[in-house]
């Protein structure tokens, strides 16, 4: 069965939102699922998927941008949000 990107974010409170936060994520080993909006500028989908590159992490597309932000609880919207924890 497939979990929704709605039902991730919910079971994954420990979360980091925005460009910068998720790729020092990755480069620290704390994300291991990374959602992007679809709407997302292509160098900000580029730069996650070369720091993702060939590791077990899980790349997930979402609609927009603001529905993203407002999913994850902010005001304004996000173009990629990081899942850290240890929920797989």
């Amino acid at each position: 069965m497939s979990t929704s990107i709605s039902e991730l974010i919910a079971s994954n409170p420990q979360r980091l939102v925005g460009l910068k936060q998720v790729l020092r994520g990755i480069a620290e080993g704390n994300v291991w699922c990374v959602i992007m909006s679809l709407d997302s500028d292509d160098f900000v989908k580029q730069k996650v998927l070369d720091a993702v590159g060939n590791s077990k992490i899980c790349v997930k597309y979402f609609d927009n941008k603001s529905k993203l932000g407002a999913l994850v609880g902010i005001d304004v919207s996000a173009a990629v949000v990081g899942l850290v924890g240890a929920t797989r």
